[in-house]
């Protein structure tokens, strides 16, 4: 799915979606925007902040990155399609 900047439809989905492939390439996930959602939610959970993160929070930044981290080694990512 390509990304543009209406899809997917809220800007956390793209920075994640971003964050997922730059970081996590070799992981093959394709991440959904349901799973995003949960995703942060524990990010929100954990004490971070969406409004710090797009005012450039390198704390919240760092956080959402673990986060993302650990939902990919935990599998909470659907797996992108082999070819």
């Amino acid at each position: 799915m390509k990304r543009t900047p209406t899809s997917p439809g809220k800007a956390y989905h793209r920075l994640m979606k971003n964050l997922v492939s730059t970081n996590h390439g070799k992981a093959s996930v394709a991440p959904t925007p349901e799973e995003c959602d949960r995703v942060a939610k524990v990010f929100t959970l954990a004490g971070g902040s969406w409004e710090r993160v797009f005012k450039g929070s390198v704390t919240d930044m760092n956080l959402l990155k673990k986060t993302i981290k650990v939902a990919v080694e935990n599998d909470v990512f659907t797996k992108a399609s082999r070819w």
